[in-house]
């Protein structure tokens, strides 16, 4: 099968959870019902190894940024999907679609634009703050030459535009004030063991947003 093909399916199969969400609310006319702000910065790190370096201050941040704006509809809770996950933790999670439009500079100057299906834990209260951890994948397409990203170790030079698009959030809120909330993410994009594109082959930001739920 070719890789043009291959990657035909991936997004089929990728996207397929985002129609169920938009589907299971055929009397909501709003297209989305959160706008996020968003702005990232490359760190030199395996994905594996990110929440570490966090957590011992010791993050290897590079010369290259983003900036954009991400548009996210809130579906139904998993348990009404999925019968069978009905009665389990599983099934107060919370399921997103979000598409994302961002600008890169520093290291690169190519546009990038996403699109990526989460689930979303029930916020955990701890005093006046509430937290979320919300994890998602998708797809994501690189519009010119992503230059900051690693190329391949046989071709250090050649850049992959399609590639893997993982999401790991942390959403933060104040008590009673659901409308307005913090995004602390990293941003993931990867070549899935060389289904889209060669091992080695992608990139990792840091990423804070400030977002609007409406």
């Amino acid at each position: 099968m070719k890789l043009k093909n291959i990657s035909l399916w991936l997004c089929a199969l990728l996207l397929a959870p985002t129609l169920s969400v938009q589907a299971a609310q055929p009397g909501d006319a709003e297209l989305f019902d959160a706008v996020t702000v968003y702005g990232g910065q490359g760190v030199n790190h395996n994905l594996r190894k990110i929440p570490v370096a966090i957590l011992s201050n010791n993050l290897d941040r590079d010369k290259s940024y983003f900036v954009g704006v991400g548009l996210a509809k809130t579906g139904p809770k998993l348990g009404r999907s999925v019968d069978r996950l009905q009665g389990t933790p599983m099934a107060e999670l919370r399921q997103d679609i979000e598409v994302l439009m961002l600008k890169h500079h520093g290291l690169q100057h190519n546009a990038e634009l996403g699109a990526a299906y989460l689930l979303r834990t029930p916020d955990l209260q701890m005093g006046p703050v509430g937290v979320n951890l919300a994890a998602g994948t998708g797809l994501s397409y690189a519009i010119g030459k992503p230059t900051y990203e690693d190329g391949p170790k046989d071709d250090l030079e050649r850049r992959y535009r399609l590639q893997l698009l993982l999401l790991f959030e942390l959403e933060w809120k104040l008590r009673n004030v659901d409308a307005l909330t913090l995004s602390t993410r990293i941003h993931h994009r990867s070549g899935v063991y060389g289904l889209i594109a060669p091992p080695h082959v992608g990139s990792n930001f840091i990423t804070l947003g400030l977002r609007y739920r409406f």
